[in-house]
């Protein structure tokens, strides 16, 4: 009985950290963001006003829009951003977005249909859009290309959507020297900088962050010579991976890494002490949405240091994972998402429904597993409380 109290625990402490269930956004002032940027500077080119980090967050944003079936798609010549936002607002396909009950889609769908009728960005060049699911890999990576002017490009990588195959691989690429994603993410910088003339920058939010700074960090060095920036928006780290850790020195100068005040996936198994912490409308998890984050004129507004959540979270989590050995840390996210898949939870909003279902599902798994299994979870539990503990002490200590 006692292994089961626990197990119920360590589900409440997971999904709490990783998924937004049922948060909802906090009632407050609104405060200037992306699209107030995109309305305040839309009438400057890019030879006028440089690519900076606001417009390299939308570019990371605007991957998440699913370009199938429009000239955007494949090795076309591309097509200006404009007249993308006119095919997609007059199909029908847009309908059946996966993601369309997510505010924080809708708000990338919106950004297309407002950044296209200004003059930065209408007519900007999309192509090489790509996207790829593999649920028993498992895998799920999507990229695309912006061409600012013919020598410069933004190469976009999507990050992890509401599908369980994409959390599932977020955390095994923690422990795996390279995920299939990584693979295609490198492949794809490999193949489209052999194309482009110019310079790149690179980027994305979330695991699309990751697969950015990887594909960089692993490229030829001819190609990281005309690499200008890796934009790192809340990205999870490489700190299981100490190869890649030696591989990052090559282009840490060119990484900039941009995280909310409240961040809970940025801090996990974060390589980079060097990072900026940005204002936010939301709270927890939801802060993970950049369209939260506040502007001030053509930055994001920062604040001094991360919130005592954060902080709290990123020792308790991080400790907690440096404690297990890569077999321990593979044992607990199969045995989570495996629960997961069995209970019927193919994607994040399926949770909600599924809940009751799911931890007697893991409940199971964790009471009738091999020995080592069961043995990996209540280590997981008892490093978790340990680590909790420290953290509140370290906080207490602080003040």
């Amino acid at each position: 009985m006692k292994n089961i109290r626990l197990n119920r625990i360590i589900l409440v402490l997971l999904l709490t950290a990783l998924f937004p269930l049922s948060l909802e956004a906090k009632s407050a002032p609104r405060w200037p963001n992306l699209f107030d940027y995109v309305k305040e500077n839309g009438g400057l080119s890019f030879e006028e006003e440089g690519i900076n980090e606001l417009d390299s967050a939308i570019f990371a944003m605007l991957s998440y829009i699913s370009f199938e079936g429009t000239a955007a798609e494949g090795s076309s010549d591309g097509v200006s951003l404009r007249e993308l936002s006119d095919r997609f607002f007059s199909s029908e396909f847009r309908y059946s977005m996966r993601n369309e009950n997510w505010d924080i889609w809708q708000s990338c769908i919106r950004m297309l249909e407002t950044a296209a009728t200004y003059r930065r960005y209408a007519g900007i060049k999309v192509r090489g859009y790509v996207s790829l699911l593999d649920e028993a890999e498992p895998s799920q990576f999507s990229a695309v290309i912006f061409s600012l002017s013919p020598t410069l490009h933004f190469i976009s990588f999507r990050g992890t959507d509401t599908t369980i195959t994409g959390w599932r691989e977020n955390f095994l690429m923690t422990c795996e020297s390279q995920t299939s994603s990584q693979k295609l993410a490198l492949d794809y910088l490999a193949a489209w900088a052999s194309r482009l003339p110019g310079c790149i920058h690179t980027g994305g939010h979330s695991k699309g962050a990751n697969l950015a700074i990887y594909a960089a960090a692993q490229a030829e060095p001819d190609v990281q010579k005309r690499i200008e920036g890796v934009w790192n928006f809340e990205g999870p780290g490489f700190s299981r991976n100490p190869g890649m850790l030696e591989r990052i020195k090559a282009i840490d100068g060119k990484i900039r890494t941009y995280v909310p005040e409240t961040s809970l996936v940025g801090v996990v198994m974060r390589s980079f002490d060097s990072y900026t912490a940005v204002k936010s409308d939301n709270y927890l998890f939801l802060q993970h949405d950049l369209f939260s984050w506040h502007v001030d004129g053509k930055r994001f507004e920062s604040v001094e240091e991360l919130s005592r959540t954060s902080r709290m979270f990123d020792s308790t989590m991080n400790e907690t994972i440096a404690n297990l050995s890569d077999a321990q840390f593979r044992i607990l996210i199969n045995v989570l998402f495996d629960s997961m898949e069995e209970s019927g939870i193919h994607t994040v909003q399926d949770i909600g429904d599924n809940m009751g279902r799911f931890s007697t599902t893991l409940t199971k798994a964790c009471v009738f597993s091999d020995k080592e299994t069961r043995k990996t979870l209540l280590y997981v539990g008892k490093c978790l409380v340990k680590n909790f503990n420290n953290a509140r002490k370290e906080e207490k200590n602080r003040s």
